[in-house]
């Protein structure tokens, strides 16, 4: 049986000095490295991995900021504006039709328009009229 209790008793009051060696915290020391290192290799295989047009834009991200609620809340607004742009690059293809009607009905008639209707509707007007002696 050892000499520790399973839980601190609440009747300890706070350490406030202890004797403090500098071996004992090597091995600390070590592993504590050993898990940066390997957290550091996890975020660049991340970072270098995600490229907007070959460019490393998380890379610029956490040069400005490391902090996590801002990471998140920059990972949120990504998220709603993609479904934003998803929209707005669906509506403006239609926009850009009707613009280009309004600014050159002429080609846009001569582009899209199917005239064998009217032509035949004109022919029939005039042959039923009687005003063209055939």
């Amino acid at each position: 049986m050892t000499s520790y209790p399973e839980k601190i008793p609440a009747s300890i009051a706070p350490i406030d000095s202890f004797y403090f060696n500098l071996e004992n915290s090597k091995n600390i020391k070590n592993e504590l490295e050993s898990q940066i290192e390997s957290l550091n290799e996890r975020i660049d295989k991340i970072v270098d991995h995600f490229t907007l047009d070959d460019v490393p834009i998380i890379k610029f991200i956490l040069n400005v900021s490391h902090d996590k609620a801002e990471l998140k809340k920059i990972a949120k607004a990504l998220d709603r504006v993609a479904d934003l742009i998803e929209l707005r690059d669906k509506i403006l293809p239609k926009l850009q039709v009707i613009k280009t009607a309004e600014s050159d009905p002429n080609w846009f008639a001569l582009a899209f328009g199917n005239f064998s209707q009217d032509v035949d509707l004109g022919i029939s007007n005039i042959l039923n009229s009687g005003d063209i002696d055939v």
